[in-house]
């Protein structure tokens, strides 16, 4: 390229500069194992794909690629997301089988009979086959939530097929002159269809404000509520249609047989019922005993936003000073990952230092991702949990200089970081104009997170320590020469980091040809001294004499968020609940907040800003499922003192789920919330059976008390095998071990606490209360002369 010519002899670019091909100024690096670098390549999913058939499509396209890689390169791939997606399905799948295999012996031992205990349990694979179709069609598809769903109602899928098919039993062992038995069969469905309906549906309906949640959660509970109501209103079809031809095909006319325990079961249960109705202020009493018992319980839980999933994997974010070069980091990575191989669960570490060309996840070179990937548990000789791993680790690298690290999971870390721009589990930022009074206030509250218990990991983001080259222009000086600022900072543009003049185009690829100052002439602030800069008059004067140029301290980075400037102070917390810490550092902060001058101000980010949007929107949305089960039961009973009476059994049925979660010493989280309020449809279904079978006795013209005694009578086998196989079918999920069985636990233990207290209240305490109230009412009703 010609420069220009004088007198016929052209001035070219190679005769005043070196033109040579060299690198890009590299922003970050990756190695593994301690070997020395290597090439990573991240794969990044389009919105709304399914992660798994990605991920199958890019293993697909793997063997292609290994072919056209040079000689002596090899290609592996050291993160799997499907490894965990399909450890998930595998824990909720067999939570589903053991379940399926609960509820068939509860079934089995109260019903006394094969033929009856067969026709119930094909209601299962007949609901779950109806669901999978449902899901299909609506392109929900098989993940930890949506089979969650399954598991979490497989025990509440037969209970209207119970209902249905014990009293069907119980109509075929009595007489019926002249009656064909397709029509005692319809009688009997006829009888209990309204009321198992309702309950069905109430559940379902319950469950329709989860999908009001928003953010994190929504996304969770979202194909865990869809699925269980595609669950529900196909049983109940299946109840209503397929069973009573399975009944009226299969069950034998005849005496119900039962076994020996459950008549003595049910004979002790009458007896202390009776007991009940005649000490009736006792009863009473211990009930709201137990509620009081219970709220006080529930002020001493804690709170989480969720409880952590395990991704069989651990994240370490090492952070070093701000000066520190790539190659200082990229050494300090390969010297961490020698470590930890020292411990014989780890399979592979990889480190990431730094950012790519394309910053999808943009880091300085003082920054490191540490990926350790684990063995197999079955392959883990030492004897340590997952927890003790982490904390060998954390000691481990505690010994090693100029480092700091904060221990998470890979996709955990990315989603604090989407949800504050932080990695830890909780970040107290600070607002302001003013950079270094944030600084100091962020340092101060780092020191009093330390402090409180809980607290790991704690830092505040490194907004100083970077230095710089600072240029100050002298202006004055630059009139005097004609010398504008524009043209000096082009110059020194140029020179120092260089300009882009053109592009090189070869095939398909375009190059930057960067114009830029030899590494000689730019290396201290003496050769920025004497970089020459044309003034007006033509003349070329020295940079050093225009400017100042020294080594100052600046800032190495400044966040803004809000329109603000910001500084957090970031920690993750152990052993203890997200809300207490909260609450615990905001009385520790107050004094600071007062001393904030105007136009600062503090905020709370990272999880405790999911769970404390989360617990806004339920308060929202659990009056909501109130009203509409309200509803529900006055079209179900037709009668307020009725429906008043059935939800008498929804604080009972909360008083169990608190004391549950107390005693397994859970945190109240999201999950345990949204197991709340699917208990509150769970518990309405025994209520609204009794009360309508009492109904329908009373205008048999039976008195208060045959009423009370008849109906608990005929009714505690159905009520207590629903609740039965509700309750067990939960059980597999309280002792899974596997992926994702930590969002699962309180959904089971939620449930299966308040199944106990509201099965007691609903046998007990609701027909005394029954007897009590209509009682009352005869009494009344004689007095006026009705």
């Amino acid at each position: 390229m010609v420069l220009k010519a004088q007198g016929g002899v052209p001035v070219r670019v190679h005769d005043v500069a070196d033109v040579a091909p060299g690198p890009q100024t590299r922003q970050g690096a990756v190695t593994r194992d301690g070997k020395g670098e290597v090439v990573a390549g991240m794969v990044i999913m389009l919105r709304g794909e399914n992660s798994r058939d990605v991920v199958t499509r890019v293993k697909d396209a793997i063997p292609a690629l290994r072919k056209s890689l040079p000689k002596g390169a090899s290609l592996n791939v050291f993160y799997d997301r499907t490894s965990l997606i399909e450890a998930c399905i595998r824990t909720v799948v067999n939570a589903l089988m053991e379940g399926g295999i609960f509820v068939i012996i509860v079934l089995f031992l109260f019903l006394a009979e094969l033929r009856t205990a067969l026709i119930v349990v094909a209601s299962l694979p007949l609901t779950f086959l109806a669901t999978f179709l449902v899901m299909g069609w609506a392109g929900l598809s098989s993940n930890l939530m949506s089979l969650g769903g399954l598991a979490f109602s497989v025990g509440m899928v037969v209970d209207a097929s119970i209902v249905i098919v014990e009293n069907v039993r119980r109509h075929f062992a009595q007489r019926h002159e002249g009656k064909f038995r397709m029509q005692v069969a319809v009688r009997a469905v006829e009888e209990v269809a309204r009321p198992v309906a309702f309950t069905v549906l109430i559940i379902g309906i319950v469950l329709v404000p989860l999908f009001s949640l928003q953010g994190i959660e929504g996304k969770m509970f979202a194909p865990l509520a869809l699925t269980m109501i595609i669950a529900m209103l196909s049983s109940l079809v299946i109840a209503l249609t397929i069973i009573p031809v399975l009944s009226d095909i299969f069950l034998k006319q005849g005496e119900e047989k039962e076994f020996a325990f459950v008549r003595k079961f049910r004979q002790g249960y009458l007896d202390a019922l009776a007991a009940a109705r005649k000490k009736r202020a006792i009863t009473l009493g211990v009930s709201l005993l137990a509620l009081v018992a219970a709220g006080i319980v529930a002020t001493r839980i804690g709170t989480e936003f969720m409880p952590p999933l395990d991704e069989g994997a651990i994240a370490v974010n090492v952070v070093r000073l701000p000066n520190a070069s790539l190659e200082g980091s990229v050494s300090v990575a390969a010297y961490v990952e020698k470590r930890l191989l020292g411990f014989q669960e780890v399979a592979t570490v990889v480190s990431k230092t730094g950012r790519a060309e394309i910053s999808e996840d943009p880091m300085g070179p003082e920054q490191t991702d540490v990926f350790i990937m684990l063995k197999p548990r079955k392959e883990w000789n030492a004897g340590r949990s997952k927890a003790q791993l982490v904390e060998a680790i954390r000691k481990e690298l505690a010994s090693i200089p100029g480092i700091r690290p904060s221990f998470s999971q890979p996709i955990a870390l990315r989603v604090n970081e989407l949800i504050s721009g932080v990695k830890s589990d909780l970040a107290v930022k600070v607002y302001g104009p003013d950079l270094e009074k944030l600084k100091g206030y962020a340092d101060r509250i780092a020191t009093t997170l330390t402090g409180v218990r809980g607290a790991t990991d704690v830092k505040v983001e490194q907004v100083s320590g970077m230095d710089q080259v600072e240029v100050a222009l002298n202006r004055q000086e630059m009139a005097r020469y004609g010398i504008n600022v524009a043209d000096v900072n082009e110059i020194v543009e140029t020179a120092v980091a260089g300009k882009e003049a053109t592009r090189v185009v070869e095939g398909q690829m375009r190059i930057a040809a960067v114009v830029r100052f030899p590494e000689a002439h730019r290396g201290d602030i003496g050769d920025l001294g004497s970089i020459l800069v044309p003034g007006g008059g033509g003349g070329k004067i020295p940079l050093g004499r225009l400017a100042k140029i020294s080594t100052v301290e600046g800032p190495a980075q400044v966040s803004r968020e809000k329109g603000m400037r910001r500084v957090a102070a970031e920690v993750n917390i152990r052993g203890r609940d997200l809300g207490g810490f909260v609450a615990e550092v905001k009385g520790k902060l107050d004094g600071l907040e007062k001393e904030l001058p105007p136009g600062y101000f503090i905020e709370y980010g990272g999880q405790f800003e999911n769970q404390q949007r989360a617990m806004r929107r339920l308060a929202i949305v659990v009056p909501i499922a109130l009203l509409l089960i309200m509803l529900l039961l006055y079209l179900a009973l037709g009668s307020v003192r009725d429906s008043l009476l059935v939800v008498l059994n929804l604080p009972f049925a909360l008083v169990g789920g608190v004391i549950a979660v107390w005693a397994w010493g859970m945190h109240l989280s999201v999950s345990a919330a949204v197991a709340f309020i699917v208990l509150l449809g769970i518990a309405v279904q025994n209520g609204v059976v009794l009360v309508a079978f009492f109904r329908q006795l009373r205008e048999g013209g039976k008195s208060v008390e045959e009423t009370v005694m008849t109906g608990c009578d005929l009714r505690f086998r159905p009520l207590l095998m629903t609740a039965l196989t509700s309750f067990i079918g939960h059980l597999p999920m309280l002792y899974a071990t596997g992926s994702g069985a930590d969002i699962q636990k309180p959904l089971a233990v939620v449930v299966m606490g308040g199944l106990i207290t509201s099965t007691l209240l609903t046998l007990i305490v609701l027909p005394t209360i029954y007897d009590w109230f209509e009682s009352r009412a005869e009494v009344r009703g004689d007095k006026s002369g009705v």
